[in-house]
């Protein structure tokens, strides 16, 4: 138990797509840019989790936040992302998983389900496919939250929160996301859209300038006007997004803290697998 806690706690809340070219890379620039972004995004957003910033000179795309509380951005995504307000969107995104308290909850499921399946007989192979559906789905969820609270801490640092939409339309793909750690790109769009439609409607009517917000919206438009055109998906719209308010009043208070109360249960479960050995 204590070798797949460890394994799990460098884990896993990433933004992925695919290699990327390695041109004009310079280590030191590429740390400073990252630090001076997430630095804004703390102390704009007054967030005491004592987060941390590296760059790792690998040639994928992608990010990630771990149970030390430390957000790893790769050279790959750094080259691929078209300004500072996209990086800020990986970032924000990353420490909304963190914030959250979002790596340490899937630490101990994935201790659950790893303990599940190494008593798997035949008899038990459907509960276990039970709970690694239910892994997937409570962590399609912490993605749209994690999009969300990275929505409010890149705009509460002045960046524009469509830049997560022209992010996200890049690296998100459409699936079938029943067995999926990450939701669709489809869907994770129109939570990030109808939240800032929402929270931020002016800008909406600013809009952002990038090739990918532009694609995006030719998925997210019909939807939209869909969802105006009916009065049931009209009021479906509004109970979410009340909720989702009561829930950002209670994220606001999570950044004060420096833990969560689900670092404080891996914290308990890493000590009580300390004792097994």
């Amino acid at each position: 138990m204590k070798k797949f806690l460890i394994i799990f706690s460098m884990m896993l809340f990433s933004i992925s797509y695919a290699a990327t070219s390695t041109t004009n890379w310079n280590s030191e620039a590429a740390l400073k840019r990252v630090n001076t972004i997430g630095a804004k995004l703390l102390k704009a957003n007054n967030i005491n989790h004592n987060i941390k910033f590296t760059v790792s000179e690998t040639d994928d795309i992608n990010a990630y936040a771990d149970i030390n509380k430390e957000v790893h951005v790769y050279k790959g995504l750094l080259q691929y992302v078209d300004n500072d307000e996209e990086l800020a969107g990986v970032i924000s995104h990353e420490m909304g998983h963190i914030i959250n308290g979002h790596c340490a909850k899937q630490g101990i499921l994935n201790a659950g389900i790893a303990t599940v399946a190494s008593a798997v007989t035949t008899n038990e192979y459907a509960s276990a496919i039970g709970q690694t559906l239910a892994a997937s789905k409570i962590s399609r969820n912490d993605e749209f939250e994690a999009d969300i609270s990275g929505v409010d801490i890149m705009t509460k640092a002045g960046y524009n929160p469509l830049a997560m939409i022209s992010l996200l339309n890049k690296i998100s793909g459409n699936y079938l996301d029943i067995l999926e750690s990450h939701p669709s790109g489809e869907k994770r769009l129109m939570n990030v859209y109808n939240y800032i439609e929402y929270n931020y409607p002016a800008k909406i009517k600013t809009g952002f300038k990038s090739d990918s917000y532009t694609k995006a919206l030719a998925v997210i438009t019909p939807n939209v006007e869909k969802r105006k055109a009916s009065k049931w998906q009209t009021a479906k719209y509004e109970r979410q997004q009340k909720k989702l308010l009561v829930k950002k009043e209670k994220r606001l208070k999570k950044m004060q803290g420096t833990n969560t109360v689900w670092d404080g249960y891996f914290t308990t479960l890493q000590y009580l697998s300390a004792g097994e050995q």
